[in-house]
């Protein structure tokens, strides 16, 4: 049943607006951006370094050529233009997720789809592979965009990683999107709400929840200091541990993620997120009624 569903909404997903304009929209916003910018600063004649070792330089006549516009590496290219901490990416896949999820409610479908059926598993976990795999296709889609802006522009880069690497980088990316979209379609899911699931989007796109979680456990851990080990866990603080391809590979420092590389801890953090998010959205909505 999982895969009939799955296949029947990724058909109307495809062959729907949503879809295709929130591609555009991911494309326009990582890609369009990052081409806008170094345009503009080749026709200004000024020279610009930002704090992440991004170059962009002068045309011709101010004596120095548009091809050698530099970045520090390929991965830290990715996370500075559009896979980077508090990203728009996951804020606005995670709207279109909580929209495609909540579309069977809105329009009464799921009544006359589960009528009769004692158990909901296979319909709510196919709305959670949906909501996965829409945050991976806009995670590759971001990817290849920006790779291409750059190719087309001549940037150069000053350090070339493996590709095993750079391949773990994405791939530690794409999982970090995809935990950000299934804890918003979760809070979606069991509030049944879309509205609320818009908001939660925002909140998690914008790194305002993450921020209050710090608040609180913060908070907390004046009174119970063990609540101070729980930060280092949360997805947004790992999304702030690597910035590029090398960070990967530095050691975590502090509590239960003492001497854990940061690769490991990121991906224990993430992979046990994305277990709590389901579980949590099968475990109430198994039985629960569809009206």
């Amino acid at each position: 049943m999982m895969i009939n569903l799955l296949r029947s909404d990724l058909y109307r997903l495809i062959h729907g607006r949503k879809f295709w304009v929130v591609t555009i929209l991911v494309v326009l916003l990582t890609a369009g951006l990052l081409t806008t910018l170094m345009l503009l600063g080749a026709a200004t004649g000024a020279e610009q370094t930002d704090a992440d070792g991004v170059s962009v330089t002068a045309n011709a006549a101010s004596g120095l050529a548009a091809s050698a516009r530099m970045m520090n590496s390929h991965t830290a290219m990715l996370s500075s233009s559009g896979l980077g901490n508090g990203s728009v990416l996951s804020m606005i896949v995670a709207v279109l997720a909580v929209l495609a999820v909540m579309d069977d409610w809105d329009a009464g479908f799921v009544k006359n789809l589960l009528a009769g059926r004692r158990g909901r598993t296979a319909y709510v976990a196919g709305r959670l592979l949906l909501s996965a795999l829409l945050a991976a296709w806009n995670t590759v889609v971001t990817i290849a965009s920006l790779e291409l802006a750059c190719l087309a522009l001549g940037v150069r880069f000053r350090y070339a990683e493996s590709i095993g690497v750079y391949l773990g980088f994405c791939g530690l990316k794409m999982l970090g999107v995809v935990t950000f979209v299934l804890i918003v379609v979760t809070l979606a899911m069991i509030a049944r709400s879309k509205a609320f699931g818009v908001a939660a989007a925002v909140l998690v796109g914008a790194g305002i929840m993450g921020s209050l979680l710090n608040i609180v456990l913060s908070t907390i851990a004046v009174y119970a200091p063990w609540a101070g080990q729980l930060a280092p866990w949360l997805p947004s603080n790992n999304t702030k541990l690597y910035f590029d391809g090398a960070g990967l590979f530095a050691t975590t420092a502090g509590g239960m993620s003492l001497g854990m590389p940061v690769w490991a801890h990121a991906l224990i953090c993430f992979a046990g997120w994305i277990v709590l998010s389901v579980g949590a959205t099968l475990l109430v909505n198994r039985r629960r009624d569809v009206c």
